[in-house]
């Protein structure tokens, strides 16, 4: 069995104009179905994907799944206070990059509802 690694999300943020990077986690899930019963393990996992984005460099985390974006936003203080670290990644979904994209306001989108600001990538977007 030929196993491939998984590029569609690349290749649509690419398409947008955006940098992806290549990170050892970056298809890894979250454990979202677990975030109710298993709430520590759910924010190793969290931690580990922040800091491994982190690491690499990325400024940002762009995802499709809504148990993604929940872990990797709304958590994101309670990771940083759990584990004594410092991610500050905004977590944005791809369908919002689109829209930015395409001239769409970020009011609009609403990502200024995020639990981590993406202000500072948003500076330089005139839409």
């Amino acid at each position: 069995m030929l196993l491939r690694y998984p590029m569609s999300m690349d290749n649509l943020l690419r398409s947008l104009g955006i940098e992806t990077l290549d990170w050892s986690y970056k298809t890894d899930c979250c454990g979202g179905a677990f975030a109710l019963t298993e709430t520590d393990v759910v924010l190793k996992l969290t931690r580990d994907i922040l800091e491994d984005a982190k690491a690499v460099g990325a400024n940002a985390i762009a995802v499709a799944c809504p148990l993604c974006h929940a872990n990797l936003d709304t958590r994101q203080a309670e990771i940083e206070e759990k584990y004594e670290a410092r991610f500050g990644l905004p977590v944005l979904y791809f369908t919002q990059l689109m829209g930015l994209a395409f001239g769409i306001p970020a009011d609009r989108l609403g990502i200024r509802r995020h639990f981590v600001g993406a202000e500072g990538l948003l500076s330089g977007i005139t839409a």
